[in-house]
């Protein structure tokens, strides 16, 4: 789901960038549906990811309820 929203919030900016002199104002609309998918900013979004992808990882390496470090 993490995923999904990156997916969708970055496409909504790179329309935006890209029609930005076409729609004007309008441009407004797709601005706001990338920051509802990110739930916020970018930045916020990418470190979530990257504490998703260490948590799966870290979490991996766990054999009945003992963790070692990697």
């Amino acid at each position: 789901m993490h995923l999904l929203r990156g997916v969708l919030g970055f496409g909504l900016v790179a329309g935006a960038l890209q029609y930005a002199q076409d729609i004007g104002w309008w441009v407004l609309l797709p601005a706001i549906g990338a920051l509802v998918c990110f739930r916020g900013c970018p930045m916020c979004w990418t470190f979530g990811l990257i504490e998703t992808v260490m948590f799966r990882r870290s979490a991996s390496g766990c054999i009945d309820g003992s963790c070692a470090d990697r």
